[in-house]
């Protein structure tokens, strides 16, 4: 039995949920030491490469070698005042594409619009830039499938998915791709090829003996395998626990279905019902389209109204998804 019908074969069981803890303060000097880590990671993400071996050695006008705190003194000053990894993610990434967006490669591109929660600015790419060419890389093609399915397209996301894997069945990113995109349908053969397909990727990877728990695959990393759907639902059929949901949440807070199942998560775990809100609205805001998790969203906003007492909790957010719903 494979490690991915291990799993799916399990049956829930009932778990204690324990709150979330509190990051701590950290110091300056800790924080400084996080932002030349996480630029480099950045770095890497930008340009859809876990493997590059970059080094960001930057020396001042006498040649004393400067961390990227100090060098970067104007990006690490708004970078420290954000608490979402992605946004501070998007500060730089904002930072380099005045130099080196150009450069990077057409389907690089569309990752990095659509990592970065802005899937209409990626899907504009995708249709000026790259939708046109006689003939799309499988890079491209993944790149796609991926795009559409944060838009909630799946018979588009399936278009070119199918395509990715006629071309190179035998590319682990493209079936990982491909089984995602199969998952997502009603078919229940389609959802056994599916299984089948990420089963024998995961077996292969894992035999890495570095990997803590399957979840670790998913974090970008040397062949991670990039998808929302098999993390969330490796989530969901382990019933694992708050702090695995936050652990994988980090890398696909550009997925809108992910974000809605973590936030259910969090409505269901004691306490969790104004962080589930936040989740909620921010969600709602990012991607307006999504209009499970609008509707979702207002009648949250409802029932804290009536739990607090407050008719005009969140007046401005509230009106704003009413008028989303009405469009």
């Amino acid at each position: 039995m494979g490690f991915f019908s291990f799993l799916f074969g399990k049956k829930k069981q009932a778990e204690k949920l324990i709150p979330p803890k509190e990051d701590p303060i950290v110091a300056t000097s800790e924080t400084g030491e996080k932002f030349d880590r996480e630029i480099v990671e950045a770095y890497k993400r930008y340009h859809s490469d876990p493997v590059s071996d970059i080094s960001l050695i930057i020396e001042d006008q006498k040649g004393n070698i400067v961390p990227p705190h100090i060098a970067h003194h104007q990006i690490f000053s708004e970078w420290e005042k954000i608490q979402s990894k992605w946004d501070r993610m998007s500060v730089l990434y904002e930072f380099w594409d005045r130099s080196q967006l150009e450069n990077l490669e057409d389907w690089k591109v569309m990752e990095r619009f659509t990592k970065d929660r802005y899937a209409t600015k990626s899907l504009k790419y995708f249709r000026e830039k790259v939708e046109e060419k006689n003939q799309m890389s499988v890079e491209e093609l993944v790149a796609a499938s991926k795009l559409h399915r944060i838009l909630l397209d799946n018979d588009a996301a399936m278009n070119y998915a199918q395509k990715a894997y006629e071309k190179s069945p035998n590319n682990d990113l493209v079936k990982v791709e491909y089984a995602s995109v199969l998952h997502l349908s009603k078919d229940t053969v389609k959802k056994e090829k599916s299984h089948q397909i990420i089963g024998d990727v995961l077996d292969k990877k894992m035999t890495d003996t570095s990997l803590k728990s399957v979840f670790d695959c998913f974090i970008f990393s040397e062949n991670y395998l990039d998808s929302s759907v098999f993390a969330m639902a490796y989530l969901i059929n382990t019933d694992a626990g708050l702090e695995t949901w936050d652990y994988v949440a980090e890398e696909y807070y550009y997925c809108p279905i992910f974000r809605y199942e973590h936030a259910v998560k969090l409505s269901e775990s004691e306490n969790g019902g104004l962080r589930a809100l936040a989740k909620l609205t921010s969600l709602s805001q990012e991607f307006p389209w999504f209009t499970t998790a609008v509707q979702s969203t207002v009648k949250n906003i409802e029932s804290m109204r009536l739990q607090l007492g407050k008719a005009d909790f969140m007046e401005e957010e509230y009106v704003e998804f009413k008028k989303n719903l009405e469009k």
